[in-house]
Formats: C-alpha cells, structure tokens, sequence
C-alpha cells in the first residue's frame, strides 16, 4: 500500500516535471512559473520565490526538517537547475546553484544516490561557477 503511494507521488512529480521541461523549451515563463509555483506548493509547501530567496543555510535547514525523500529531493534539484537554466551571472544564480549542488551533496551522501544526469549537471555548474566566480 505505502509502495504504491510512492509510486504514485513519483509519477506525478515526474509528469509535472516533464510538462514544466516543455514550458522552458516553449520559452513560456510565465506559465512554468505558474506551475512551478503549484508543484512546489503542493509537493514542497513552499512557493518557488520563497524557496528562490532562502539562503543556503536556511534551505538546509528546510531539507533536514522536511526529511524529504530521494526523489522528491531530485525533482526539487531538477526544477532549480532547469530555471535557472541557461545561466546568467547574478546572485540570485549562484544562491540558487548552490541550493542545486547542496542537494546533489545529499542525494550523494545521505541517500547513496547518484546519476550520470546529476554528475554531468553537477559539472556544468561548476564550469559556469570557474568562469564567472573565480
């Protein structure tokens, strides 16, 4: 039974975030915003401006109290990175990177998890980080 509601909490995370990836290629802001804004609330209870203006010890903090499972940690980095994506040197970037590279830091260490899409992200940021930071 609590199998199949994780199931079930996974595939709708996973078709929200699929159709949240169709709105950034559609270059619709607004309306990813919005449905990012519906997620989060409804799967985060937090709204994505909120969650954009924690810093990182906050949002760590955020992660330790929530207790959130692996996946839903995954989706939140995925949601970070694919808003930010392509990236702009500003604060608010590095704020929000870090949030993304704190989360791969649990899934990692926490959870045991990793994935060759997280280590390829993972080096993206660092990349942009390198030539925009130091």
């Amino acid at each position: 039974m609590f199998k199949d509601y994780i199931l079930n909490e996974l595939e709708k995370i996973t078709l929200m975030m699929a159709r949240l990836a169709g709105l950034k290629a559609e270059a619709k802001p607004d309306e990813f915003i919005k449905l990012a804004d519906t997620m989060l609330e409804n799967e985060f209870d937090i709204k994505l401006q909120e969650l954009l203006e924690l810093t990182t010890d906050e949002f760590e903090l955020l992660l330790e109290k929530q207790n959130y499972h692996p996946d839903k940690l995954e989706a939140l980095a995925q949601l970070l990175y694919m808003y930010y994506e392509p990236f702009n040197p500003s604060p608010e970037t590095l704020l929000a990177l870090q949030k993304v590279l704190l989360i791969f830091d649990w899934l990692e260490q926490k959870h045991h998890r990793s994935s060759f899409e997280n280590i390829n992200k993972r080096n993206s940021i660092y990349q942009f980080l390198q030539n925009n930071y130091v």
